[in-house]
């Protein structure tokens, strides 16, 4: 059988700098962002032309109640650290390294309508020594606002990568990565293998920033990037970007799927479209017990359990 997880927080010295978005319409909503002045200033570029009739900033969001829960720690699962270069990696490049905790706060949410779905805190880690750092351009002859990546040398120069686009998301009123992160549920063989999935979200767009300082020791000492506009957005060197449980879009819709073992699996940057250091550490997995309403969370698989 499954054991029950047991939560010890991690040392963390947390920055209040606000809520990240979430991606898709859902019953819930968070506070608003403020916008800083000072990051803005930073950018390396003039701020690009804004889309015509899409607002640039988000002034405000107002908080729809769903189920209480008493927020948890950040998982207790430490990611694994920043890869040493090897001869794949460009010993003069500063690279990020992305990397999903395991899924926490989860719990089953039945909507009026009937759907019954889990909701789940999400939180990324920069663990690389550099910094993931955005920046858009509008073009007026598309209509979208193209995301450029800078890839930092150890010199302090850099390159540019074309990284995606960022989307204005109208239920959160400010802009997102598109395709930022993707949350699925899979089964689970009888051995506890990740078997098939049985549910899944569409990609997940995200706004990048920096929400809470990790204990990793090199990690920067305050937060730098703090707001939701198309201009510039990123995520420091050992700090997490988290989308809690409330946030619209931190679901999965689960209707219809028996009761069981299953394992909720979340993957940043699932296309692969950013440089970073390794893309074979972008997912964190959280396994879980289901009983019609109830979900029980679990610390990981075991041999010869029961699935179904």
């Amino acid at each position: 059988m499954f054991r029950p997880m047991l939560v010890v927080p991690l040392m963390l010295s947390v920055f209040v700098v606000g809520c990240s978005p979430g991606s898709a319409d859902d019953p819930a909503e968070t506070p608003s962002l403020a916008i800083s002045a000072t990051l803005q200033a930073t950018a390396t570029a003039p701020p690009p032309t804004p889309v015509a009739a899409i607002p640039t900033l988000a002034p405000t969001r107002t908080p729809t109640p769903i189920p209480t829960v008493t927020p948890t720690p950040l998982p207790t699962q430490t990611p694994t650290p920043a890869p040493t270069p090897t001869a794949t990696i460009d010993p003069s490049l500063l690279l990020p390294d992305l990397q999903t905790l395991p899924p926490y706060d989860m719990f089953v949410q039945i909507w009026p309508e009937g759907n019954r779905v889990i909701r789940f805190s999400n939180s990324i880690l920069n663990a690389g020594p550099g910094v993931l750092k955005v920046l858009g351009e509008s073009d007026p002859n598309t209509a979208t606002t193209n995301v450029t990546q800078h890839v930092y040398n150890v010199d302090g120069t850099f390159d540019e990568h074309p990284a995606g686009v960022f989307e204005f998301h109208v239920s959160h009123d400010h802009w997102h990565v598109e395709n930022f992160a993707l949350y699925e549920v899979w089964s689970l063989t009888a051995e506890g293998a990740l078997d098939e999935v049985v549910a899944v979200t569409d990609k997940v767009s995200y706004c990048l920033m920096d929400e809470t300082r990790s204990d990793q020791p090199d990690a920067y000492p305050e937060p730098t990037y703090t707001v939701c506009n198309q201009i510039i957005q990123g995520i420091s060197p050992g700090w997490i970007d988290t989308y809690e449980y409330n946030t619209p879009g931190q679901i999965v819709d689960i209707t219809g799927l028996p009761d069981g073992t299953y394992a909720l699996r979340s993957t940043v940057d699932p296309d692969n479209k950013l440089r970073e250091m390794d893309d074979n550490n972008n997912a964190g997995t959280t396994y879980f017990d289901l009983t019609g309403e109830e979900l029980l969370m679990l610390d990981g698989p075991l041999a010869g359990v029961e699935t179904e």
